[in-house]
């Protein structure tokens, strides 16, 4: 209540009606002294969607709202000496569940006949309502001030006219008509003018004001209609007393009464006027046919009464409007049949079923033959005869949804699906060769069946070339339901083929067309590169004799064969393979060039040419800069890469298999908790090493010793080259590389003429978990120099003394225990190394 009262005050407030109030004022203000407020003001009050229980000032009966019913339209204050009532509000908004069915809706649909199965897919039975009351669901009802006003509108007390005056005299007026029935006009009095009808006003004015003026003319038109106080009582959502516009009707008065509840009639609704005759108007007149002759402009004092429902009936399944009707003189099938807009064309007559309580003891089912060729009486006559009573549901069946009287062609035709099927149809009457696609299987089609008397399906296999010329053994009559299927040699033929390898666009498999040659094979396959060899291809062909194969080879001018020839251009035969040679020497573009980076003068991708040799392409590219480091010259090829990515890819599967199966044992081998965790850290680092190298490729790299030019040449000279050759020539670095079980792994700044040992100690040495007997020398040029190949005399060791040159990598690999089991994992170890030195990656193995 505080919600709609501060939103109604707002409002007001806006409309400059009232002055702000303040929260505290405003919740003590009460819904009265607004109305009144309002009323003195002349503005309309905003309607509430929901307005609570009150007593209405100047009425002795509270308003009746209820959550499940509509409010009434808001009472009117009462009118005063010297105005006309005023309507706070009419706007009534139906709060009725439409979702909720009433008690006679759960009756009726709950009846067996309805609640086993769907009366049919597109009227379900639990869809049954009652017909015309949503006509009233949620209804919006305002006052009629947009209708205009007939010539046969009788002028009462409350209205206003308004009149045009023009000519010798002017002027317009507001003329409101008293409560005696009369208007005064300026110099002509007053006038009578209460039950005087609309049009006929400005003929009364203009006989009044002619005794006063000459040549005017007028006009006359309605200003403020009156209202009239109505009574709707019965079986309505709000029953009570209506302040209404003089223009509104029955069905205005019921709709700002919420409209009648199902409980109430729709067909016997009565209208009491003061001192008439009371009147019957039944709703179904317009809800059916539109028809709104019935529907009665109301007067002041008018009462409207809504009874409780009469009989009914419902009609459910396949009629046009299936509902629940109530009856007035409807008493036969043909009547309700009429409410429902009658039975759809696919409603079954033969069977129409109807459920009855027979004399408040018991429910009973009748079936009922409606079928107008059986009998030959039409449907309304048979509908006539059958009585309804009340309560009685009817159901109308639907037909069986089967096809009749058709024959399907399904398969390789232009035009498959169903057809009628007409005595003595047969299948050279609906299968043409027009109208069968091309490479129909002309050795059979197939008939689908069904077979008396359990109707079980059977295949039937026609010659489908017999049926189409009429042969009596094949050409079988069709029968009802069956399923014609045209195959195509697709589908029933393996296409022969042939195949096409080799010097050609496309190489692959094609299929052999009839009369197809060899030309037309090289067309299919994009035709020769200019790479084939055209002086002599080989067909391979196969021989069949009695139950062997053999082949044999045929040597063909594909030169001649291109131009027509009949002798090379032959005709192919299934299973044929013809294979195009390469010409001698000819090399692709990536096997025609080589690349040239770094100190080269010229850098870049050059041409060679057969036999050419390294040093030859050097000097075609200015010879090396000054800055050339020839220790660290590195040459990679494709063939080598490709061979080096093999054998990478399977000693990595081969590790991974075995760390697998390390780690399944490790429980078991494994002497202590130190020794077993020991273990699997060093597996861990085995798999980080692996996972390292999946991401790298192999380099391809051919290793070349060149300290000096003049090596470079030696070397130049019996290197021949080959396409997508690379050669990469770096300038000094400078610098050493120390990794793995050291104290610093760095790189540190080369020294001339220092060993192995002054690097290690510039890093700190070897750790105390480094294999100091694997320590191994990387050198620029790719490649390896380790301690245990440096023979020594007694204890002394060469290694640790030789030299290391700019570029060089000492590796320091991990220390693993002395037992036989992690012996196996230095092995994976070392694999790791040597797979790493394949893909140039400088790694300690195990890390």
């Amino acid at each position: 209540m505080n919600k709609f009262l501060l939103s109604t005050v707002m409002t007001l407030m806006l409309s400059g009606v009232v002055a702000p109030l303040s929260p505290a004022c405003a919740a003590d203000q009460t819904i009265d002294d607004l109305v009144r407020r309002t009323s003195d003001s002349g503005a309309s009050l905003p309607a509430p969607s929901f307005v609570p229980p009150r007593m209405v000032p100047g009425s002795s009966q509270l308003s009746r709202v209820e959550h499940l019913r509509a409010p009434a339209a808001e009472k009117i204050k009462p009118p005063g000496d010297d105005q006309p009532p005023l309507v706070v509000k009419e706007i009534i908004s139906s709060s009725i569940e439409p979702s909720t069915p009433s008690p006679l809706e759960r009756q009726i649909t709950s009846d067996d006949i309805l609640g086993a199965t769907k009366v049919s897919d597109i009227n379900p039975a639990r869809t049954l309502t009652q017909f015309g009351y949503n006509y009233f669901k949620n209804v919006t009802f305002y006052p009629q001030t947009d209708v205009p006003v007939s010539d046969d509108y009788l002028t009462g007390p409350g209205d206003t006219l308004v009149l045009n005056v023009w000519g010798s005299v002017e002027g317009t007026y507001e003329l409101p008509v008293s409560r005696s029935g009369e208007v005064f006009l300026p110099k002509g009095g007053p006038v009578r003018v209460a039950g005087v009808p609309f049009g006929r006003l400005a003929e009364v004015f203009r006989l009044r004001l002619a005794k006063e003026y000459r040549d005017f003319d007028l006009s006359v038109n309605m200003g403020k209609l009156r209202t009239v106080k109505v009574n709707v009582v019965g079986e309505v959502a709000a029953p009570g007393n209506y302040s209404l516009s003089s223009l509104s009707t029955l069905l205005n008065a019921l709709s700002a009464a919420g409209g009648p509840t199902k409980n109430g009639s729709l067909r016997s609704i009565k209208l009491r006027h003061a001192g008439q005759a009371e009147e019957t108007i039944d709703l179904y007149d317009f809800f059916t046919r539109g028809d709104k002759n019935r529907d009665i402009r109301l007067h002041s004092g008018d009462t409207i009464f809504v009874p409780v429902i009469g009989r009914v009936a419902a009609i459910a399944g396949d009629v046009k409007r299936p509902a629940i009707y109530e009856l007035k003189d409807e008493t036969s099938l043909k009547d309700l049949l009429g409410l429902a807009e009658g039975i759809t064309a696919t409603g079954y007559l033969q069977r129409v079923q109807i459920s009855r309580v027979v004399a408040n003891d018991k429910k009973k089912v009748l079936d009922l033959n409606l079928d107008t060729l059986a009998t030959g009486k039409p449907l309304d006559q048979l509908a006539a005869a059958i009585t309804i009573q009340d309560l009685d549901v009817v159901r109308i069946f639907p037909i069986n949804s089967l096809l009749r009287d058709h024959f399907r062609i399904e398969g390789h035709v232009d035009r498959p699906g169903s057809f009628a099927l007409k005595p003595g149809m047969r299948l050279g009457d609906v299968l043409s060769r027009e109208h069968l696609l091309p490479e129909y299987f002309p050795d059979f089609l197939e008939i689908t069946r069904l077979m008396p008397p359990d109707l079980m399906p059977q295949k039937i296999v026609v010659n489908l070339e017999a049926a189409l010329t009429r042969d009596p053994a094949q050409n079988l009559e069709i029968r009802e339901f069956d399923i014609i299927r045209v195959f195509s040699r697709l589908e029933l033929e393996r296409q022969p083929r042939v195949k096409v390898a080799g010097e050609v666009q496309k190489p692959g498999e094609y299929r052999l067309y009839k009369e197809m040659t060899i030309r037309d094979l090289l067309i299919q396959a994009g035709y020769p590169t200019p790479s084939a060899y055209l002086a002599s291809a080989d067909l391979s062909r196969l021989k069949k004799n009695n139950d062997t194969v053999s082949t044999f080879p045929l040597s063909v001018n594909l030169a001649e064969a291109l131009k027509g020839n009949p002798q090379a251009n032959i005709l192919l035969e299934p299973f044929d393979e013809l294979t195009i040679k390469k010409l001698p020497d000819w090399a692709e573009e990536t096997g025609r060039y080589i690349s040239l980076s770094g100190e080269i003068r010229f850098p870049g991708v050059y041409p060679i040419y057969k036999s050419e040799r390294l040093c030859s392409v050097i000097e075609r590219a200015g010879g090396l800069t000054d800055k050339a480091y020839l220790r660290g010259m590195k040459f990679t090829r494709e063939s080598l890469r490709q061979l080096q990515q093999k054998q990478m890819d399977e000693s990595l599967a081969r590790a991974e298999e075995e760390i697998v199966r390390k780690q399944a044992q490790l429980a078991e081998v494994a002497s202590s908790k130190e020794e077993l965790e020991a273990a699997r850290s060093d597996l861990e680092g085995l798999k980080r090493t692996i996972g390292l190298l999946r991401n790298k490729r192999a380099e391809g790299r051919l290793l070349i010793q060149v300290p000096s030019l003049e090596d470079l040449r030696r070397e130049c000279a019996g290197l021949e080259l080959r396409g997508g050759d690379n050669l990469f020539v770096p300038s000094d670095p400078k610098a050493i590389n120390i990794l793995g079980q050291v104290y610093n792994p760095a790189s540190v700044i080369f020294a001339p003429n220092e060993d192995v040992d002054y690097y290690l100690g510039k890093v700190g040495g070897p750790t105390d978990n480094a294999e100091e007997d694997e320590i191994y020398l990387v050198k620029m040029d790719g490649t390896v120099f380790s301690k245990k190949q440096s023979a020594g005399f007694l204890f002394f060791n060469r290694f640790m003394a030789h030299n290391v040159d700019s570029g060089d990598s000492i590796i320091v690999p991990q220390r693993y225990a002395k037992t036989a089991w992690m012996r196996d994992i230095k092995d994976i170890a070392t694999i790791l190394g040597q797979i790493a030195l394949t893909a140039g990656v400088l790694i300690a193995a195990g890390l």
